[in-house]
């Protein structure tokens, strides 16, 4: 009776004392498994029992010929025949372990060399890494296939050296080969994988598209009903909201565009959009804070220099994201924003006080938030930490280097 496998850590039901199961269904891709199995269990045996044969076959050599009268250092009796079974026997690990096996050899062929050197050299030009130890195999085993110490003819000497050659250059041309079949192998693998990232990019860029569309529609439509309404309303204060409503939508389309030409600059590897190098500048965030009636203090120490258009972009975001924060979560809060210019540094400071009543409206999330912020942070060189402060409130500290490299396709957008 055959038991049935079962569950418990995949040993048998009889192992486990636990009922036969007669019928289990074949998880999904069992079958391609079970295939793969067998035929690396296949391919297993068949270099095992090539191996066997090759062994076999020096075995018989090594009985039948004679390298030569009194090849060997001892002239013991049964020693020809006790070295030929012993250097076949060692052949079966020329792959597991070449050099070891080469070294046997070569030191019971310094014995009684047999036929199982040639196989021994080959084996050290195909299989050995090191190329070192490989050489200095390769020298032991010519040594002792030249038997010098029966002082052989000059002649004899270059014909048993070159005969031990010719498997060296044979499993020399084994492993180059092997080696180029891995590289092209490698290098289909990398192909694929730049094949594959070339459609991620054309993709991302088609979708940025279609997001660009129909984001732009609506946002669109905002700003001209915001534009009828300003110019329709009899109320003054009704038509400033209707115009700060206006603007900020068309500040929105703006970095709508700037986003969707970025993404779109990444179908090329390596390409990125680069602007002129200019001041950092967040006074339309502040003003459209203060307009939502947050207050905001902005506060530039040091001389104001230029940066590149990676850091200009980071160092924006990073402010925008603090800003958009309190508005979330700390509704009533005062923001105090400290640019400070030190050396090639950017240090960005915000800073807000406890929120003084309850969220009144939820403004949603789904978006990267600090973690992505950190990430894009990191990305231009750049650090940040967020601490909560003992009144109640918060303080984010970023650090840019203002001349960040702007040709990488990993600059944050």
């Amino acid at each position: 009776m055959i038991d049935s496998p079962t569950s418990c850590g995949g040993a048998p039901a009889s192992c486990a004392g636990a009922p036969p199961v007669p019928f289990a269904r074949s998880a999904p891709g069992a079958g391609y498994r079970d295939r793969v199995s067998i035929r690396a269990w296949w391919a297993s045996r068949r270099s095992f029992g090539f191996d066997v044969l090759v062994a076999a076959i020096a075995v018989a050599l090594g009985l039948t010929l004679r390298m030569g009268r009194g090849a060997g250092l001892i002239g013991w009796p049964y020693l020809h025949q006790a070295s030929a079974v012993l250097s076949g026997a060692l052949l079966l690990y020329r792959r597991r372990a070449p050099f070891g096996a080469g070294a046997a050899i070569c030191a019971v062929g310094l014995v009684y060399p047999t036929h199982a050197l040639y196989f021994a050299a080959y084996a050290a030009g195909a299989c050995v890494e090191d190329r070192r130890r490989a050489w200095g195999l390769i020298g032991g085993l010519v040594v002792a296939a030249t038997r010098p110490w029966s002082r052989p003819a000059p002649l004899d000497v270059v014909a048993a050296a070159s005969l031990a050659l010719v498997p060296v250059l044979l499993g020399l041309y084994v492993a180059a080969r092997r080696r180029l079949r891995a590289d092209r192998a490698e290098q289909v693998v990398r192909e694929r994988e730049l094949g594959f990232e070339r459609v991620r990019l054309e993709e991302r860029a088609r979708i940025a598209g279609e997001m660009h569309d129909v984001i732009t529609h609506r946002v669109s439509l905002m700003v001209l009903q915001a534009g009828a309404l300003r110019t329709r309303a009899r109320d003054e204060d009704v038509r400033a909201s209707a115009e700060e409503l206006r603007l900020v939508g068309c500040k929105a389309l703006e970095e709508l565009r700037g986003l969707v030409a970025v993404s779109r600059s990444e179908r090329q590897m390596g390409s990125v959009v680069v602007g002129p190098r200019a001041v950092l500048d967040v006074s339309d965030l502040v003003a459209g804070s203060r307009s939502a009636g947050i207050p905001v203090d902005l506060v530039t120490l040091g001389e104001p220099h230029p940066t590149s258009p990676v850091v200009g972009r980071a160092a924006y975001r990073v402010v925008q994201e603090a800003l958009t924060n309190v508005h979330k979560h700390a509704p009533g809060a005062g923001v105090d924003i400290r640019l400070h210019y030190v050396g090639d540094e950017v240090r960005i400071t915000v800073r807000n006080s406890a929120p003084t009543r309850a969220v009144d409206v939820a403004l949603g999330s789904g978006g990267s938030g600090l973690l992505g912020l950190r990430k894009r942070v990191e990305l231009v060189a750049g650090t940040l930490r967020t601490r909560p402060l003992p009144d109640g409130g918060y303080e984010l500290l970023a650090t840019l280097p203002a001349g960040a490299p702007t040709t990488t396709t990993g600059e944050p957008v």
